[in-house]
């Protein structure tokens, strides 16, 4: 009890301090655990309980937020980038390691450390940029959950090792048969349970946590890490609304484990040595600087343009959660120094400390000026009097059936080089590429066009069209007042999703005689 009140007292000095001064919670929760651990001395016994109970949370909560269905038609691209960031990283870091002079198996942990990104991290920048559901945002997804996927499977082979071959296809067996429950559960269970049980929010819970349990039993009867059967459990409910319902009842039991991890994480780590801290901070700069390059490369060698390319790759340009399972799972067996793991956990909060830095427009745009192989798609010859698309997802595509009938000609600007291969197919004009690009919105026209109409959905990537193209009629989708407001300053027309989808309900109803209301089905 003494040692959960110390590590709690750690927890609340962290979360007020990174409250009081506006930075981010991850480094002072590390910071307060090692400063309670020179107070009280807790036991090692303890504080390795309490990183695995608090990575066995946190990896759960990652796991909902990666549903394969959400990836959709980005599968191809995420598998692509997915794999080669996990190899030449893995490379990268094994060669290093090497060369710092640790033995073979301990590299061989670095390695893996370095190969996935952080479901956490990024899942959250997305959220909080509202980019989850665009083209490039669906690929990190893809890419993190392939990256996290891959390591589960690498654990059982680094861990029984040196028990031989037959162990080591023992594990992956077992591990592949932990990922076909969880496609069952995804597929089949979840959604009925859900269904049957999303009035009754206490039973709702304790059959979640069921589940979690369920998977973690099944984890130690395989002697699996359960690390494994938590992150698989995570995914058998990231469907939706399964996902929504589950992270509505476990937001504050995560934010609650989360900081219980951290701060014994950081109570657990000894003071790094010099060579520690130098070679720590190198694998980061490994991660940091490598990543970006690397995963914009394969991206747009897979059909993205230059923008979504290098977001990408600067999102995904971090050590994981899982970086921190691996060294854990090191420990435990006995197989890597708590050094070494130092260097890890190091290495992990850099990286995650410095993304929502690095992750930003204004980054971006500073490495598109220095990108090298920029080529935007041309048109044949610069249009003029046209109506310009910018963005043609769901809502994009129904209206551009609707201009494709007019005597207009319509050009189309959209980054998803799938959706754009398919318009393309209609011979109708579309360029790939980004609407908030300068140089592309000039090419196709946007302030010689009859009428611009953009679907984006964040209202900053519109401020260089409404910029450009003054004059012009504007009209920019927007979710809230205070959105229409920006728009309205710079001069675009917006329009109301919310109000626009109410008119459209209204007509429909008003349409209905009373005996058939109940049999048409809604335009929603």
């Amino acid at each position: 009890m003494t040692g959960i009140t110390v590590l709690l007292l750690g927890a609340a000095l962290g979360f007020g301090l990174s409250r009081w001064f506006g930075i981010p919670a991850i480094p002072l929760l590390v910071v307060a655990g090692m400063v309670t651990s020179t107070i009280v001395s807790l036991p090692e016994e303890f504080l390795q309980d309490a990183l695995i109970l608090g990575v066995t949370v946190m990896v759960f909560v990652a796991g909902i937020e990666l549903n394969p269905g959400r990836v959709r038609g980005q599968k191809r691209a995420a598998v692509q980038v997915g794999l080669v960031q996990f190899f030449v990283l893995g490379a990268l870091g094994l060669g290093v390691a090497l060369a710092l002079g640790y033995s073979a198996e301990t590299a061989a942990y670095l390695a893996l450390a370095l190969t996935a990104s952080s479901t956490l991290v990024v899942v959250r920048v997305l959220q909080s940029r509202q980019q989850l559901f665009e083209p490039f945002g669906r690929l990190v997804t893809g890419v993190l959950l392939l990256q996290d996927l891959l390591v589960i499977l690498v654990i059982p082979v680094i861990t029984r090792l040196a028990d031989g071959a037959a162990a080591v296809g023992v594990g992956l067996l077992a591990t592949l048969v932990l990922v076909g429950l969880a496609a069952f559960v995804l597929r089949w269970a979840a959604p009925i349970v859900v269904r049957e049980l999303e009035d009754d929010e206490e039973v709702l819970l304790l059959v979640v946590l069921a589940i979690l349990f369920g998977f973690l039993g099944l984890a130690h009867f395989f002697e699996l890490p359960l690390i494994a059967g938590a992150f698989l459990a995570g995914v058998s409910l990231s469907s939706f609304p399964v996902s929504a319902l589950v992270r509505g009842k476990l937001n504050s039991l995560s934010d609650f484990f989360n900081a219980l991890f951290f701060t014994a994480l950081g109570a657990f780590l000894p003071i790094p040595s010099g060579a520690g801290f130098l070679h720590g901070v190198l694998l980061a700069v490994i991660v940091v600087v490598a990543t970006p390059p690397l995963v914009a490369f394969i991206a747009e060698r897979s059909g993205f343009s230059a923008r979504p390319a290098l977001a990408t790759g600067l999102l995904l340009a971090q050590t994981s959660e899982f970086s921190l399972v691996v060294g854990l799972q090191g420990v435990v067996l006995g197989q890597i120094s708590r050094e070494v793991f130092g260097v890890i956990a190091l290495a992990t909060v850099i990286t995650m400390i410095l993304t929502p830095f690095l992750a930003t427009d204004r980054v971006t745009w500073a490495l598109m000026r220095v990108h090298p192989f920029r080529s935007p798609d041309r048109l044949a010859k610069r249009p003029s009097g046209h109506v310009l698309l910018l963005g043609c997802g769901r809502n994009g595509v129904a209206l551009l059936e609707l201009l494709v009938v007019t005597p207009n000609d319509v050009v189309v600007v959209d980054d998803d080089p799938a959706l754009i291969g398919q318009i393309r197919e209609a011979f109708v004009p579309a360029v790939r590429g980004d609407v908030s690009d300068v140089e592309l919105l000039r090419e196709v026209g946007a302030d010689q066009a009859k009428v611009v109409v953009s679907t984006i959905r964040r209202k900053e990537d519109n401020a260089p069209l409404l910029a450009l193209a003054r004059g012009v009629p504007i009209l920019v989708r927007s979710f809230n007042l205070e959105d229409a407001e920006w728009i309205r300053e710079r001069g675009g027309k917006p329009v109301l999703y919310a109000d626009a989808v109410a008119r459209e309900f209204m007509e429909w109803y008003r349409e209905l005689d009373a005996d058939d209301r109940n049999t048409r089905p809604a335009p929603l």
